[in-house]
């Protein structure tokens, strides 16, 4: 490939990371879509969100089957209630 156009390929991501970066700081709100706690990924990173629209607890140690409605984060062994 020729230089040139690796530079000028260069040029058009950093544009394109440019702009999402503008479009994400401009943001006022992310909304997650619910899923069930056994929809959950299986092999979930670290720092994961998600909302759980099952969850049998408000606080602690998610596990779903129940009623209530939580935000939560995968802390590399669980996920945890950070807020219903």
């Amino acid at each position: 490939m020729r230089a040139d156009i690796i530079v000028q390929t260069q040029l058009l991501m950093a544009q394109a990371i440019q702009a999402l970066a503008e479009h994400v700081a401009a943001s006022t709100g992310y909304q997650l879509t619910p899923v069930t706690f056994a929809g959950l990924p299986t092999e979930a990173a670290l720092g994961a969100l998600a909302c759980i629209s099952d969850s049998t607890v408000t606080t602690g140690i998610i596990a779903g089957g129940g009623s209530n409605k939580v935000l939560a984060w995968f802390n590399g062994t669980n996920w945890m209630v950070i807020g219903t």
